[in-house]
């Protein structure tokens, strides 16, 4: 086989990949069919988050959804800054917050073991996660218990990340592209991942796959009990693309914080789904022939093969966009085009060989 040939299969085979994803998040949504004001627990795990727990709290708590039906708790996970201060202040003014300070447990480790304490003293039927350094809608607790039939046991959402200069839209892109493809695969009946800072599921269902205590333990806490619930089959799972579930995030302010977010991921995603694995296994090939092409092998090839290629991200990325009404953030697109290649070529290597992974100064 010529590099050319591999370069046009490649091509054809992304492009297949991006249209099957296309028509994924174009069918993207759930019925909301629930009118009703069920009892809701949002859960935050905060580790040294003076800096940004403020925000948070102010956006969860001031909802369009009834304040005595929603409840809010924070696991203050061994913080050593202002984090218990600010906790303090907001439990004087709100009488649904509440917080206390993770104790420590044999069987659970870090973040989980904080979301596992918080849970367990959760008063709702549905459970919202989200962290410490993101700001939620006002409308974030009722849209999403529009969705809660008595059928669905676990919900994803879009996050995105604040943007003021391109290394930040590199990455709230990305956040976009990776979310839409986990939104895609769940209209596809193929549930690949989430995120935890916006995450939502019934007590019910995760009492009944044994919380977190029962789950092997993940550095992706949120990915393994959104498979542990889904794979039980019991459940329906939904993950729309709404602007009024839309959460907003802190980016990652270096580089070396970025590649442990990474680094930590690749980890926390080994035993994804086969079909996940095919999946980077096309955009590997493709962004490998296209580096090796443009540094001088084939460069008119690799050249018309990169335009290609970026049309069909562009396209794919604006219409995760587009409902989110944050179609702005594509003035980043060529900053995330040059960090998409380099980082799907460099994440096999930093996964085999990063060592443990760091997060919020623990190693795992």
């Amino acid at each position: 086989m010529t590099f050319e040939t591999l370069l046009l299969a490649a091509t054809i085979l992304y492009l297949i990949q991006t249209g099957i994803f296309l028509w994924g998040v174009r069918r993207s949504g759930y019925p909301q069919q629930n009118a009703a004001q069920p009892l809701v627990s949002i859960v935050i795990a905060a580790r040294n988050e003076e800096r940004n727990l403020r925000d948070c709290l102010t956006s969860v708590l001031n909802q369009t959804y009834p304040s005595d039906r929603f409840e809010v708790i924070v696991a203050n996970d061994g913080s050593t800054d202002g984090t218990d201060l600010i906790c303090d202040d907001f439990r004087n003014r709100y009488s649904n917050f509440s917080w206390f300070t993770t104790l420590p447990d044999q069987r659970l480790r870090g973040k989980t073991n904080a979301l596992a304490q918080a849970i367990d003293k959760a008063q709702g039927e549905i459970i919202l996660i989200t962290d410490a350094d993101c700001v939620v809608p006002h409308t974030w607790v009722e849209e999403t218990t529009r969705y809660y039939t008595p059928e669905l046991g676990i919900m994803g959402g879009i996050t995105l990340q604040e943007a003021s200069r391109p290394f930040h839209g590199m990455q709230s892109l990305d956040w976009a592209y990776l979310l839409g493809v986990a939104s895609a695969a769940v209209q596809l009946h193929t549930p690949l991942s989430t995120i935890g800072n916006n995450l939502s599921f019934r007590k019910e269902a995760y009492e009944a796959v044994g919380g977190y205590r029962k789950i092997p333990f993940s550095v992706t806490e949120d990915y393994t009990l959104f498979q542990t619930i889904i794979n039980s089959g019991k459940w329906q799972y939904a993950y729309p693309i709404n602007e009024r579930l839309l959460v907003m995030s802190k980016p990652c302010q270096t580089l070396r914080d970025l590649i442990r977010q990474k680094h930590r991921w690749g980890k926390g995603g080994l035993d994804m789904k086969v079909a996940g694995f095919l999946i980077m296994a096309v955009s590997y090939t493709l962004h490998g022939s296209l580096l090796v092409g443009l540094s001088g092998l084939a460069f008119l090839s690799a050249s018309i093969a990169f335009i290609v290629k970026s049309c069909a991200d562009y396209l794919f990325v604006h219409r995760v966009l587009a409902p989110l009404r944050r179609t702005d953030l594509l003035r980043y697109f060529w900053y995330f085009q040059l960090y998409f290649i380099l980082y799907v070529l460099f994440l096999p290597f930093l996964v085999a060989f990063g060592g443990k992974v760091v997060w919020k100064g623990r190693k795992y």
